[in-house]
């Protein structure tokens, strides 16, 4: 008795090819995802390092700002600060690497080009052609639009609660005031090309003996 053959019918044809490409398209869907999700991985992990670094950059610099004066070409006792709203140019302490170089810095942050710039020298300057082999930059962050900054001030007055005393301004005036100290603190909001706004606030060191309720006395007598 002879086998009969048996042939696959177009029906049949026609509903296998379309498992197959229906098979296909998932798991080629899926395998898409799966790298878009890994392209977003990998750059919010590249963005987080960037956002790392700087935080470290703008920490060693404004953790650390120090008042400093020194005398300009009259012999004028001139405080080392420009605190603008679009720059900031301030002295800071940092680890003493070598003898000459010594334990100051003297720093500016700016933007430009889309570009954040931190530039430094050993040696205090009034304009940057004064300092000109010491004169160092370093860059911080690409893509960034604009930063702006804001400064912790302090108001003594006694009608105030201790939460209202501080005060944020856009500039620091040394000229007409005549003062010599640093900001209590900076605020720096970083605004990126792509949207993204980041903000930073640091305390200064140079304002350190302003505590949480004001100035610093010794205790009394009968307390110590």
């Amino acid at each position: 008795m002879k086998t009969r053959k048996r042939y696959f019918t177009l029906m049949e044809i026609i509903i296998a090819i379309s498992v197959f490409l229906l098979v296909a398209l998932t798991l080629y869907a899926y395998s898409r995802e799966t790298g878009n999700s890994w392209r977003r991985i990998i750059a919010e992990r590249n963005r987080f390092n960037e956002l790392l670094s700087l935080d470290r950059s703008l920490r060693a610099v404004l953790d650390h700002m120090v008042p400093f004066t020194w005398p300009d070409q009259d012999g004028i006792k001139t405080p080392f600060i420009i605190a603008e709203p679009d720059r900031l140019r301030c002295a800071c302490l940092h680890r003493l690497n070598n003898e000459i170089e010594g334990a100051l810095r003297f720093v500016e942050i700016l933007s430009q080009d889309d570009k954040l710039y931190m530039v430094y020298s050993d040696r205090p300057f009034l304009h940057w052609d004064e300092v000109g082999e010491r004169k160092k930059v370093s860059l911080l962050a690409e893509n960034v639009d604009s930063i702006q900054f804001l400064y912790a001030d302090w108001q003594d007055d006694d009608g105030l609660e201790w939460s209202e005393r501080i005060m944020w301004l856009d500039y620091w005036e040394t000229e007409e005031s005549e003062r010599v100290d640093v900001p209590l603190a900076v605020k720096i909001t970083v605004n990126w090309l792509d949207g993204r706004t980041e903000t930073w606030l640091r305390r200064s060191m140079g304002n350190s003996f302003r505590e949480r309720y004001g100035k610093w006395d010794p205790l009394p007598d009968n307390k110590r």
